[in-house]
């Protein structure tokens, strides 16, 4: 039988996926012909990363990515992808293992009236190995570990007079009165209840442990006596703790991550989510869900919360001062990133994400028959008279190429990567005299550039499916003739907004600890706006292809969201040109106002040292700053999807797209995680499953919509 063909739109984390998970068996090889179709000349979406051949081969990011140690799903995929490729011994990224590595220092910036300060924090780590052993742990299974840390916490704590306060039990305690009629379960839950505020808490753990041993997680009684006896704690801490901003650093921090704990334990319990599921506080921002389960003002102003707001760019319009996060998706991702990690909280690539990731899985893809059409940009999806399938796409040809194909990749010290531009070698020479006299950017749709011819890829003859795997930012434009007809289309692009962010990496001629950081090697958040993030990734000038004699020390990964501007209508290539001449003046203006704070030793008398900036150029005064990297993230594909409150409902599934040949894949479409790596990848499997009917591996933690509309994807076979 001749093989079904699926067209894949994109190359992010999300269509790589699918095109893995459609190649990974010879069964699937036989009988599909997978090709990607990619816009510009590199794979990676929002996760691209390129090396500039004239400055060492330096790695330059679309921003700051770490990885979970709760990435099932991706970490498997990647150990499977390199252990197929059978990398030779002198590739520094010949495993899983030397592309990633355990990071477990995270600092959060407190700002303390007009002080700030570095709050320093080290998760232990294990020997386990994320996406390998036990799947997720539940909801129950999280709380009993949450009330397990806050046990050891209040036992352990620094404060004295509060710690013997909390063993207490002598004369009347007039909150334990709140137990009522649980008071004789509570006290025969062998928590050695005697009335104090501790064995309280004591008794919550034991309860929680007890319903997780018998699997009595929905037993209301059982429920109950575990809600009351954490909130009666509760009430004990705010009371003692009222004063709590006044409390030395330690002290206050304890609270506060306390709090949070408790915070979210009550209100799972209050709201049902251990039966109800996430999505059931979907239609509350996740700050007002924690104050709603008495969340203190300390902890809700908190570095912690600000800094997870950061981690997602959860600021609406990319304003930092408009905190907006789906509690429903926060509560979610939050207990899996703290209670469902292994080896590492986080785990750090040691080159950029497109040679950690992309490569990779482009190389595996390729030897499976995966084909790659680059320079192919997406133009439009138009929809069968019917309005059930599609029937045609309509890619852009960018550019002629000498030979009629394509090799993207590139070598520097044996590491496979992704040029930063064009390999203008493997391109008409006509079409790249003109790219340079127009100053073109192929990645930009708006950019003053002619594309080569428009290609129709008709349903039937070019695909038999078609997996969409484009960021939601673009689909207005490629969209549009389904978002004229379906209103269901219209709303969920009305409802999940795309945002810009902005990036700088920023290279010294010394490294960190010599600029006056203390500590090692951290990814920090909370920092003032808008590159609240950041992140040490000086171990990648190790990979990259400096002189000898002149390299850089060290290097420091920035980012954050960006007052995201509306998108033009048509070719503008100014737009790109402003938004970058944004990007850098933001980068420019927090550097002098925000960098001493991090690094003390780069201010010579309250100003940047600029000597201390690295410039290959050997710039004077602040014009070595044109030697760093800043970059706005502008593009319809770049932009990141926000999951603000109530709108999980609008979110489609993969096999729900209302058109019998069209999957969906990216981190835009339902996971109940939000916007990450493991997202994606989760969506591309549920792409590649939609169309083949089953796939190699399980999806872990797949969590299925709530709001889940008819499936429309007929399987392929």
């Amino acid at each position: 039988m001749a093989k079904k063909k699926v067209a894949i739109l994109g190359g992010g984390c999300g269509s790589m996926t699918a095109a893995y998970y459609l190649s990974n068996t010879q069964e699937l090889r036989d009988a599909l012909e997978v090709t990607v179709h990619q816009i510009g000349w590199r794979l990676g979406g929002k996760g691209a990363s390129g090396r500039n051949a004239l400055l060492g081969e330096r790695i330059q990011e679309h921003g700051l990515h770490v990885w979970g140690g709760f990435y099932y799903n991706a970490f498997r995929m990647m150990q499977e992808a390199y252990g197929a490729l059978g990398r030779p011994a002198d590739c520094p990224l010949r495993n899983w293992d030397d592309a990633f590595k355990k990071h477990n220092f995270v600092a959060w910036e407190e700002q303390l009236g007009d002080r700030w300060v570095t709050w320093p924090l080290h998760p232990p780590d294990d020997d386990e190995v994320p996406g390998s052993g036990s799947p997720t742990p539940s909801l129950l299974d999280s709380i009993v570990r949450i009330l397990g840390w806050v046990v050891d916490a209040i036992e352990d704590w620094p404060h004295e007079a509060a710690r013997n306060a909390s063993a207490d039990a002598s004369g009347t305690q007039p909150h334990m009165q709140s137990l009522g009629a649980v008071a004789p379960h509570i006290a025969s839950s062998g928590g050695s209840f005697d009335g104090s505020p501790l064995s309280a808490l004591r008794s919550a753990h034991a309860i929680s442990r007890s319903m997780s041993a018998t699997g009595g997680g929905h037993g209301a009684f059982a429920q109950f006596s575990l809600l009351a006896s954490v909130r009666t704690f509760r009430k004990w801490l705010a009371e003692i703790h009222s004063d709590a901003e006044e409390l030395d650093d330690v002290v206050r921090r304890i609270f506060i991550v306390v709090d949070l704990g408790l915070s979210m334990v009550a209100g799972a319990l209050l709201d049902g989510i251990l039966f109800r599921g996430y999505m059931a506080i979907d239609d509350l921002d996740f700050r007002e869900w924690l104050c709603r389960h008495g969340a203190s003002k300390i902890a809700l102003e908190s570095a912690t919360l600000r800094g997870y707001y950061d981690y997602f760019f959860a600021y609406e319009d990319g304003d930092p001062a408009k905190p907006r996060m789906s509690a429903g998706m926060g509560l979610h991702h939050m207990i899996r990133l703290l209670t469902d990690y292994k080896g590492s909280l986080f785990w750090k690539m040691q080159s950029g994400m497109g040679d950690a990731v992309f490569a990779p899985l482009y190389e595996l893809s390729v030897r499976n028959g995966v084909k790659f059409e680059f320079f192919h940009r997406v133009d439009s999806l138009v929809p069968a008279e019917d309005g059930k399938s599609i029937a045609t796409v309509r890619v852009a040809r960018q550019v002629r190429l000498k030979n009629g194909t394509y090799d993207p990749i590139v070598r520097p010290k044996n590491v496979p990567s992704w040029p930063s531009e064009p390999l203008f070698e493997q391109i008409d020479p006509a079409d790249v005299a003109e790219l340079e006299r127009r100053n073109a950017d192929l990645e930009d749709p708006w950019t003053d550039w002619d594309d080569v011819e428009m290609i129709e890829l008709h349903s039937g003859r070019d695909f038999d499916a078609v997996v969409l795997g484009l960021s939601i930012g673009a689909f207005p434009g490629v969209c549009k003739p389904i978002l004229d007809r379906d209103e269901t289309w219209r709303t969920m692009v009305s409802k999940l907004p795309a945002i810009q962010t902005q990036a700088m990496q920023l290279w010294w001629t010394q490294p960190v600890d010599q600029l006056g950081w203390a500590g090692g090697n951290a990814t920090g958040t909370g920092a003032a706006s808008p590159h609240q993030s950041w992140s040490d990734m000086s171990p990648v000038i190790a990979v990259e292809n400096w002189p000898p004699s002149n390299e850089p020390k060290s290097v420091v990964y920035f980012c954050g969201p960006m007052l995201t501007a509306q998108m033009p209508n048509g070719k503008d290539p100014s737009f790109g040109a402003a938004q970058t001449a944004i990007a850098r003046a933001n980068a420019i203006r927090w550097s002098r106002e925000q960098l001493g704070r991090l690094y003390p030793n780069l201010l010579r008398d309250g100003s940047l040292a600029w000597e201390l900036f690295f410039d290959p150029a050997n710039g004077v005064g602040e014009a070595r700053f044109a030697a760093q990297y800043v970059r706005a993230n502008y593009t319809p594909t770049e932009r990141y999807v926000l999951d603000l409150p109530g709108t999980n409902r609008f979110r489609l599934e993969a096999d729900t797209s209302g058109y019998s040949n069209l999957a969906l894949a990216g981190d835009w479409i339902f996971t109940g995680l939000g916007g990450a790596v493991e997202s994606a990848v989760m969506g591309g499997m549920m792409a590649a499953r939609g169309l083949v009917g089953t796939i190699t591996h399980e999806i872990v933690d797949e969590t299925r919509s709530p709001w889940r509309r008819k499936v429309s994807l007929v399987p392929l076979r």
